[in-house]
């Protein structure tokens, strides 16, 4: 495992020498330091910098936030509950582009191959594509959620940087993207053919009023998600200054990190990355502050985990049938007796009579109740469509 530090340089001295306290995460956290690194055997999460700007939009210094986030994140102090984080140090910028993202998906490859989630700060959000390429050798569907402004899809499909990177996962016949979600855009700042297209894909696509009116409701999407690509951009700039895009509305500080929680209690999800941040913008610290508290976040999800995902069997899992009498469907729910979480069965191809293999997909009680109602909820539908 010792060739995965080929690709990464240790952190700046600077940053663990002092703390100010004690259970600081400095004093915790398995940290990559000049001479010396650092143990992953029983890690649940690593740290990875990437310092490459490209991509970005016009040139912001995303290449500085690793470091910048790490002088926050480490002053924070541990979580209640603990399990081995590292500090794996960050991946320099390449002679191109090209040459950075393959050394983040070579990092991202080994990580989740020991069941380790890379836990990413820094660049643009087109690192999403080689963290998504890095799931190519698993050879099975993924499912990615996007928190984000805009939708980043479009233009020159030759050219993939922060303003298009969807169409690397979109575009590509053959793929194994299954489920793309994408919360918090805002619809004056996205193309109304690209959320025509998404919903012809049936992929959910999740206004900023919608998810700000219900923010629970994310939970589920971010349950069944395998990667998490986070834009800062989704947050307005009086919480998040250093965008590179100044934005009055959006997220709030406190809606960002809990979905970063969502993220990170998910047992599913095995990658996460933090982008477009921007501290050449950040005057006070706020927005690096921030970052580094929905890293808190994400990583106290992760030790909070419980596991209950329902895969293979449901038999100690609480079942509820609801028969829509109108469309002649009948929908099975369960319900996880340890956290409440709620899954639904979806029918797979040649599964008649209900003895195919179970395709359970999140949800809510939301859910449950509006089946009760006699109304079929739109995540099923959606996913089984995918599924025809």
């Amino acid at each position: 495992m010792e060739s995965i530090f080929d690709w990464l340089e240790p952190t700046e001295a600077g940053l663990f020498d002092v703390s100010d306290g004690t259970d600081r995460l400095r004093d915790v956290l398995r940290i990559h330091r000049a001479g010396e690194r650092p143990d992953l055997d029983g890690c649940v999460a690593a740290i990875i910098g990437v310092l490459d700007r490209r991509g970005s939009l016009d040139g912001a210094q995303t290449d500085r936030a690793a470091e910048w986030v790490r002088g926050k994140l480490y002053d924070l102090t541990t979580m209640d509950r603990w399990a081995p984080v590292a500090d794996l140090g960050n991946i320099a910028a390449g002679p191109t582009e090209a040459d950075t993202r393959a050394a983040l998906d070579v990092v991202c490859q080994e990580l989740m191959a020991r069941d380790i989630v890379p836990l990413v700060i820094g660049g643009s959000q087109v690192l999403t594509v080689p963290m998504y390429a890095a799931y190519a050798r698993q050879e099975r569907p993924i499912n990615v959620v996007s928190v984000d402004a805009g939708l980043d899809f479009g233009g020159n499909p030759q050219e993939v940087d922060g303003r298009n990177w969807l169409n690397a996962l979109i575009l590509p016949e053959g793929g194994h993207l299954f489920d793309f979600t994408q919360l918090g855009h805002q619809r004056y700042l996205a193309d109304g053919d690209t959320i025509q297209l998404m919903e012809k894909m049936h992929f959910d696509v999740v206004r900023l009023g919608r998810l700000r009116g219900d923010l629970p409701s994310a939970e589920p999407m971010l349950r069944d998600a395998d990667l998490v690509s986070f834009d800062l951009g989704a947050v307005r700039t009086a919480d998040h200054p250093a965008s590179p895009t100044s934005r009055p509305n959006g997220l709030t500080g406190e809606e960002f990190c809990q979905l970063a929680r969502y993220a990170g209690y998910s047992d599913r999800l095995s990658a996460v990355g933090f982008f477009e941040h921007d501290p050449s913008k950040d005057g006070d610290g706020r927005g690096g502050q921030l970052v580094a508290e929905a890293v808190w976040c994400f990583l106290e999800g992760v030790m909070n985990r419980i596991g209950d995902h329902p895969r293979g069997t449901t038999e100690d899992y609480l079942q509820y049938r609801v028969v829509l009498e109108d469309d002649d469907h009948e929908v099975v729910f369960y319900k996880s007796p340890r956290s409440d979480r709620w899954w639904m069965d979806i029918p797979t191809p040649g599964a008649g009579n209900r003895k195919g293999r179970l395709l359970l997909v999140p949800c809510t009680y939301a859910d449950y109740q509006a089946a009760a109602t006699g109304q079929l909820p739109d995540r099923w539908w959606r996913t089984q469509q995918k599924l025809a």
